[in-house]
């Protein structure tokens, strides 16, 4: 559904035919001219008359057919190397979009779930309020928590509806793809492949300097415009004239000019120097950012554990405070301090979660297994 892609593809086709337009014999069509001269139209009565007729056609120079067929063939390579950086830039934004849906959608889990407490809470508490048990200062803190977490469940449900709306725009469907099955296990042969030398940016990068250096061989062979060799059949009627036909051949050769081929030459010089400095640009930021996945896993796995156990303690002392409001040991107001932070724990859990099957999961897009 990339509207890209299919651009791409018209770009191959056309840089594939561009080549096969090279093989011709000519590098442009023919000429065709012709001349005709009459006594008659300045008043003269000799009655000589010219009919001249004349067909050339250009000549490659020595290479520049060659040459031509190469940079067309470097296009379309740069094509295809395009189609799989686009394949690759579309498939990281997806995976940036389920990432984040999935994100919100725990967090939404949690917060329906500390609303719901939150709710049976708030009504404890206002019976225990008509009941003289607990001061109003109790129950309005309890019904700002209910509201905040209401409030915040509201906006996190928004941001999903419009990452759904993303997604379909790209996939067709406002599906999120799940990201539960992606462990450790996914890595095994990605390591190996995970090379700097093999991603397709990298890859586009080379293509366009040696489209660039094709371009530059084609301008190194057009030193000159091109000659043209040609045919001339002429006519001439005149009195008692024993040559009124005659056929000829006619050479045609423009002179090189440094005017003319100093900026075509130096153009393409540029090209090749601007491509050449995105080949080392590329390699650098595809090194880095390969380091910085695996720093990334690193620190996530470790990251995930932490926050499995300030989940797990988190859970338990809210529960644990629970039964003590219950049982009017503590005031409420630090059962929700409690409960606020198991929220707050449960959250970062669950990015942690999904921020360390994220980069597994773009460590394998960047190793070129793409779904």
């Amino acid at each position: 559904m990339d509207p890209s892609r299919k651009s791409i593809s018209t770009d191959a086709l056309s840089a594939r035919k561009r080549a096969s337009a090279a093989r011709s014999w000519f590098p442009d069509g023919p000429t065709v001219s012709g001349l005709y001269m009459d006594d008659h139209f300045i008043g003269s009565h000799v009655g000589y008359t010219t009919y001249q007729g004349q067909i050339s056609v250009p000549l490659w120079l020595p290479g520049q057919g060659s040459a031509t067929e190469e940079a067309a063939l470097a296009d379309e390579k740069v094509a295809a190397h395009q189609q799989q950086v686009q394949k690759l830039t579309v498939a990281v934004h997806v995976l940036d979009l389920a990432s984040e849906g999935a994100v919100l959608s725990a967090r939404i889990s949690n917060q329906e779930i500390v609303s719901d407490v939150l709710g049976r809470t708030m009504s404890d508490v206002e019976r225990a309020l008509h009941a003289g048990e607990v001061s109003n200062t109790d129950y309005e803190a309890t019904v700002t928590e209910k509201e905040d977490v209401d409030g915040t469940l509201a906006e996190s449900r928004q941001r999903l509806e419009n990452i759904r709306a993303e997604l379909e725009s790209l996939t067709g469907t406002d599906t999120l793809p799940d990201l539960s099955g992606i462990d450790g296990r996914g890595l095994g042969p990605v390591g190996s492949q995970l090379d700097p030398e093999h991603d397709p940016r990298v890859q586009l990068a080379e293509s366009a300097l040696k489209q660039a250096q094709a371009s530059y061989s084609v301008a190194r062979h057009s030193y000159m415009p091109n000659p043209s060799l040609g045919v001339i059949l002429s006519r001439q009627e005149q009195y008692q004239s024993p040559w009124d036909t005659q056929i000829g051949v006619e050479f045609q050769v423009p002179l090189p000019s440094e005017a003319r081929n100093v900026p075509m030459v130096m153009k393409e010089v540029q090209a090749v120097g601007r491509a050449e400095r995105d080949v080392t640009q590329a390699h650098r930021q595809i090194k880095a950012e390969y380091r910085q996945l695996h720093n990334q896993l690193t620190t996530s796995t470790q990251i995930l554990q932490h926050a499995r156990q300030l989940r797990v303690h988190s859970d338990r002392r809210a529960a644990d405070l629970a039964e003590a409001w219950q049982v009017g040991e503590i005031p409420v107001i630090e059962y929700l301090r409690a409960r606020r932070t198991a929220l707050t724990a449960a959250e970062r859990y669950a990015q942690a979660d999904i921020v360390m099957r994220a980069t597994i999961a773009r460590m394998i897009l960047m190793s070129g297994n793409i779904p």
